[in-house]
């Protein structure tokens, strides 16, 4: 069963059961199980899948013709052309309808520009009988948003769809797991996020530091080296990148922050930042637009794929330690005091994405058109949403091992005002419950308390 998919299966399907031939982009950074959409989507058809290889065109042409001819396919040249490759596929579906997949199709973009010519100029041709429908896969994200559209200029017409496959959400990591205790899944996603695809590697039997151990200590964890293949895939200068990364994990989120530290140049710094942004790895924080814009802090980046957070939080300062020490001593020496802090940073985004489920459902007193958070100088409002009359909903989500007190309220409150926000309605969420007198000071305030573990 595919978890949380259904509406890309139902675009795919919809495209397919048109009636011209068709040509979709479907892309989406590696983790989040852009394979698993494309393979759940042809399994009740006929396709024929290329797998488009790193190398230079006549040696793609060999390889992929090479795999071809091993499932049937013939070919009376050892170096056909791309174009001789797809018609040899039509000629063998000359009744049915079938999916092409071209995976990693960059691949050939990058290595001559006429794989594009050969590509679109066949979709063309064949549009109008409805045999077959092309889907071109990737990864990388940075090349189909920035270079692709441009690289192929006026084919682009041609594209009847495209399609990003986004992370999956914490209900669908519940369901995947399918386990009643939802803390542990909370800390499952603190570290693998929506990437689905990572969600194999995790026993859902085994503690969170057993987990860790398994993937990332040991030196067959799959996660060993995580941190340097996300950027070791696209991007050179690994050490540059590692470095920035290592800042953001830790802290150091301004460009000046990683200035000082990292004694980069900040034009370098807004240029590798630039790169991992395109990646979909590193975000540049926009705060909801408010009042008070004088409190607002402005230029924050941060890790959004919490697997290469976690990894270059502990992994990449001490990956020399990995070598001479055990994994159960490098875990209790290096991770164990810090788990905890690291952990209660995906509340508010759990958070979040409970409300805005609430809101789909339409269960809460206003309906949410646009939202965001405030990231403040003074502190963080989780969560804005507001509706088309201007009406208010804050969110407040507390990340201490206490039960949220009036106090912490209080601080909230007090970023309510250099937010400027006359806040309608007000959401407190905690993982350990409320004070007990908590409720009693808040009796003239619109507010709601939500105990996370119940959720």
């Amino acid at each position: 069963m595919l978890i949380g998919r259904n509406t890309e299966i139902e675009y795919l399907d919809k495209i397919f059961n048109s009636h011209n031939g068709s040509l979709v982009t479907m892309y989406g950074r590696a983790g989040v199980g852009t394979s698993s959409v494309w393979k759940e989507f042809v399994k009740d058809k006929k396709y024929v899948y290329i797998k488009c290889p790193k190398a230079p065109s006549k040696q793609i042409n060999f390889l992929i013709s090479g795999d071809l001819s091993l499932k049937g396919y013939e070919f009376e040249e050892e170096f056909p052309s791309f174009l001789s490759i797809l018609n040899s596929i039509t000629d063998k579906y000359k009744v049915d309808k079938f999916v092409l997949v071209l995976d990693d199709f960059e691949n050939c973009f990058k290595a001559d520009d006429s794989y594009i010519e050969d590509l679109f100029s066949f979709v063309k041709l064949n549009k109008g009988d409805n045999r077959f429908m092309c889907l071109l896969v990737s990864h990388d994200t940075r090349y189909v948003e920035n270079i692709y559209v441009d690289k192929i200029g006026k084919n682009a017409l041609a594209i009847d769809g495209f399609l990003k496959i986004q992370s999956v959400s914490f209900i669908d990591m519940v369901v995947f797991y399918n386990i009643e205790d939802t803390s542990k899944c909370m800390d499952f996603y603190s570290i693998l996020g929506g990437n689905i695809a990572y969600y194999k590697y995790f026993d859902k039997t085994l503690t969170l530091k057993e987990n860790i151990i398994n993937n990332f200590l040991k030196p067959n964890g799959v996660f060993r080296r995580v941190g340097y293949d996300v950027v070791l895939e696209y991007l050179r200068e690994v050490n540059v990148y590692g470095t920035i990364l290592y800042c953001l994990a830790n802290s150091y989120n301004k460009l000046n922050d990683i200035h000082i530290h990292t004694g980069f140049s900040r034009a370098k710094i807004s240029v590798y930042l630039k790169n991992l942004m395109s990646l979909d790895v590193v975000e540049k924080v926009s705060s909801f637009d408010t009042p008070g814009t004088e409190n607002t802090m402005k230029g924050v980046y941060r890790i959004t794929n919490p697997t290469v957070n976690f990894w270059y939080k502990f992994i990449y300062p001490h990956e020399s330690y990995l070598s001479l020490m055990s994994a159960d001593r490098f875990y209790n020496t290096f991770i164990n005091d810090n788990i905890r802090d690291f952990l209660k940073d995906v509340l508010p985004l759990i958070c979040r994405e409970y409300l805005n489920l609430l809101n789909d459902k339409h269960n809460l007193p206003i309906k949410i058109q646009k939202y965001g958070e405030w990231v403040g100088k003074a502190g963080t409002i989780h969560y804005i949403g507001r509706d088309n009359y201007r009406n208010t909903l804050v969110a407040y989500c507390a990340l201490s091992e206490e039960p949220l007190n009036y106090t912490e309220f209080e601080w909230f409150d007090y970023c309510l005002k250099e937010a400027k926000i006359k806040a309608d309605y007000i959401y407190l969420f905690s993982k350990n419950g409320f004070d007990e007198d908590l409720k009693d000071m808040l009796w003239d305030r619109e507010v709601t308390l939500i105990d996370i573990r119940n959720l």
